[in-house]
């Protein structure tokens, strides 16, 4: 590396706390563990969508596809669900279960291309994420509450596994070494 260029960090801690943290506190609202999501709106734009932008930013700085593609991709998703509760913008059931169908498939060619890098605590969040889209896109095909609440406690474990994983690259990096498993 030429003296003038800059070395940027790992931004997947980042990324995946912004998600993680976000999806937890949304999903105990799908559950109806809590009453309202309107702190969590903000925050969805805030910390789980713009932070994972930057974090994208950043991986593709690194020249990073996967890692650039995924936060900015998830950030611009949450970014998007901010500004339609926040704008109060008028949609469909079928219009919600197609998009979150849509992102699901999106979530399992991400799901392919992180055990093909052999990012084992990624794909595990993935495959979470996955099942959580699905879950989602048929609670609103369908109108059941059963549904959304059993996807938002596949939601909360979801986030909590990228809350872990963010932890894991965090500790890790301070360590020196692999502590916890990624």
């Amino acid at each position: 590396m030429a003296d003038n260029e800059e070395t940027w960090a790992d931004a997947a801690a980042l990324g995946l706390a912004g998600f993680g943290l976000t999806t937890v506190v949304l999903n105990l609202y799908n559950m109806g563990v809590i009453p309202s999501a309107g702190f969590t709106v903000a925050y969805g734009f805030a910390y789980g969508g713009l932070a994972q932008v930057i974090a994208g930013i950043i991986e593709f700085r690194r020249k990073n596809m996967f890692g650039g593609t995924a936060f900015t991709s998830y950030g611009l998703f949450w970014i998007g669900f901010a500004l339609l509760n926040t704008l109060g913008l008028k949609t469909s059931p079928g219009e919600l279960a197609a998009w979150m169908a849509m992102w699901g498939i999106f979530t399992a060619y991400l799901t392919i291309a992180s055990w093909l890098r052999k990012a084992r605590a990624v794909t595990a969040v993935l495959f979470l994420l996955i099942i959580l889209f699905f879950l989602l896109s048929a609670a609103f095909a369908t109108g059941s509450k059963a549904i959304l609440r059993v996807a938002g406690a596949e939601g909360v474990l979801t986030g909590l596994s990228a809350i872990y994983t963010s932890a894991a690259l965090l500790i890790n990096d301070a360590a020196g070494r692999q502590v916890l498993p990624v």
